[in-house]
Parts: structure tokens; C-alpha cells; sequence
């Protein structure tokens, strides 16, 4: 049928060849997050009845964090890093990641403060109802609260991992998942003993925390020194912002406990430590907040607002 002729498969080159070996990493590096997604819930499963979905449920309130604040901000910045990296403009790189790793402090460490305090409650305000009783509830707010630990760090890594990308190097983010998911899975066996369901959570979050750590250092040996010094700096002003709304907030849903159910209460309270932390981080004086703030104005300029 082929007259005899011997069929030999193209040979990549080129562009073909180049996206070839920088898609492999990134396959490799889902693919190990698959297995460690695999070894969470056999854990869960055998760690109590309903373990799986009040590990699901807690992954899925961490999730809406990340798409929430962490996925918007990489969807605006991850251009601009490309284009950075396009141009092999490292100073504008630097600049811009440093920026971007603000705007994720800024947004989810008070997120990440308010899910530890509240976890319970936001718990039985989003799913208690029907089959999911009192055991269900305990269990899911423990794993939020230790998933909660990691969640800043879960945003860091996407958008450091995102700045390798730009550079063209798949190969240090799959690196970087694969450590992880080792860690994790040797903390599952062992913090699972002792704080159950939580103990699959907590490990998460370690992980995250670490291997966020690897990727700063690995980005810094790979451009240099990307304004550290004012990233902590900001980050401490973050957080001590952060633990005062959150103290603020506690007080205010054990004071409108007696008056209101818990649900409203719960709800009053957010609005009040979202009021205090606006208030707090405003006269902070940190860059980001500065240049939102000016941005807001413009636009109420723009649309005959601000008496112009």
C-alpha cells in the first residue's frame, strides 16, 4: 500500500523544537500536582468519614481566594512581566514583580487573617445545612484554618513561577512543584497523626511556604536583587494592619453576637475589619496603596466626581 517506502516521523526544529522541550516541564510539573492531589485524599479517606469533602470544601474556599484576588492580579501583571522579559528589560522586571508581589500581600494576608480567626463561622454561613452537620462543619473549618497559613504563599508562588515562564525557564517552577509535593507528602503521614484533616491542610500550606522561598531565591540568582528590603517592609506594614483588623473584627462578632444571629454578625464584622484595614493601610504609606488610590481618584475624575 506504501510501495514499500519507510515512513520517518518529521524532526522537530526550530520554534517547533524550543516549545517542545519548554512544554515538558510545565506537563511534568501538573502531573506531580496530580499525584499529590491522589495521596490527599486516600489520607483524607482513611483519616475519618467525610474527610475528602471537608478537605474539598476548605481547598475550594482557599481556591476562591486565589481566584479572587491572586488570579486578577496575575491576569494584570503577567503581560507586563512578559513584556519585560521580551525585552529583556530587568529593571522594569524587577520592578514589576516586586509590585505585583505587594498587591498579593496587600489582598490576601487580611483574607488570610480573617479566614483563621473566622473559619468556623464562614464555614457554617456557606455550607451548613442539610447533611452537613456539626462533625462536617469542625472538619472543614480546620482545614480552612490550616490552609489559611499558606494562602499568601499559595499567590506568591503563582506569580514568581509566572515570572519563569517569562524567562523562558519551565524547568525551575516543575523543579520547584516536585519539591513540594515530596514535602508535602511526607508531612501528610506525619501531621496527619496528630492534627487529622488539618494535618493534610497544614502540610499544604508548608510546603507552599518553602518552596515560595526556593523560587525567591532562584529568581534572585537568576536577575538579582528585585527590592526585598521594601518588600518586607511593606509586607510587616501588611500585616500588622492585618492582625489589627482582625482583633478589631473578633471583638465587634462577640460584642453583635448578643444583638444578632451569627451569620449577620459574622457579616457586620467582615465590613468592619475591611473598613479598619482600608483606614489602617491607607495612612501606612505603602507604594501600591498610594497608587490605587491616586487611580480611583482619576477616575472619578474622569466621570464629574470630586467636584470636577
Amino acid at each position: 500500500m506504501f510501495c514499500g517506502e519507510t515512513i520517518v516521523p518529521e524532526r522537530l526544529t526550530g520554534p517547533q523544537l524550543s516549545f517542545n522541550f519548554t512544554i515538558r516541564p510545565v506537563i511534568l510539573g501538573v502531573s506531580v500536582n496530580d499525584i499529590n492531589v491522589l495521596v490527599d485524599r486516600t489520607l483524607a479517606s482513611s483519616i475519618a468519614v467525610g474527610g475528602i469533602s471537608a478537605l474539598n470544601y476548605a481547598n475550594r474556599l482557599n481556591g476562591f481566594v486565589q481566584g479572587l484576588f491572586v488570579a486578577t492580579i496575575s491576569a494584570v501583571m503577567h503581560p507586563m512581566i512578559s513584556q519585560m522579559a521580551a525585552q529583556n528589560n530587568f529593571d522594569g522586571l524587577k520592578r514589576t514583580v516586586s509590585e505585583a508581589i505587594n498587591l498579593i500581600n496587600l489582598l490576601v494576608i487580611p483574607a488570610t487573617v480573617g479566614a483563621m480567626i473566622f473559619a468556623e463561622p464562614i464555614v457554617k454561613l456557606l455550607f451548613g445545612r442539610g447533611a452537613f452537620d456539626s462533625k462536617a462543619i469542625s472538619m472543614t473549618s480546620n482545614a480552612l484554618f490550616f490552609y489559611s497559613k499558606g494562602m499568601a504563599f499559595f499567590g506568591l508562588r503563582d506569580i514568581l513561577s509566572r515570572a519563569f515562564y517569562s524567562l523562558q525557564d519551565t524547568k525551575t517552577p516543575m523543579i520547584n512543584a516536585t519539591i513540594a509535593v515530596a514535602i508535602n507528602i511526607v508531612l501528610n503521614f506525619i501531621l496527619s497523626k496528630y492534627l487529622g484533616i488539618g494535618g493534610l491542610a497544614l502540610a499544604t500550606s508548608i510546603s507552599a511556604i518553602f518552596c515560595t522561598g526556593l523560587l525567591f531565591v532562584s529568581l534572585r540568582k537568576k536577575i538579582g536583587p528585585f527590592g526585598m528590603k521594601s518588600t518586607a517592609i511593606s509586607f510587616i506594614k501588611i500585616l500588622v494592619s492585618s492582625l489589627v483588623m482582625g482583633v478589631l473584627a473578633y471583638l465587634a462578632y462577640n460584642l453583635s453576637l448578643s444583638h444578632v444571629n451569627g451569620n449577620l454578625s459574622l457579616i457586620i464584622s467582615i465590613c468592619i475589619g475591611a473598613l479598619v484595614y482600608s483606614l489602617i493601610i491607607y495612612f501606612m504609606k505603602i507604594d501600591e496603596v498610594d497608587s490605587l488610590v491616586n487611580s480611583a481618584k482619576k477616575k472619578l475624575k474622569l466621570f464629574g466626581y470630586l467636584g470636577v
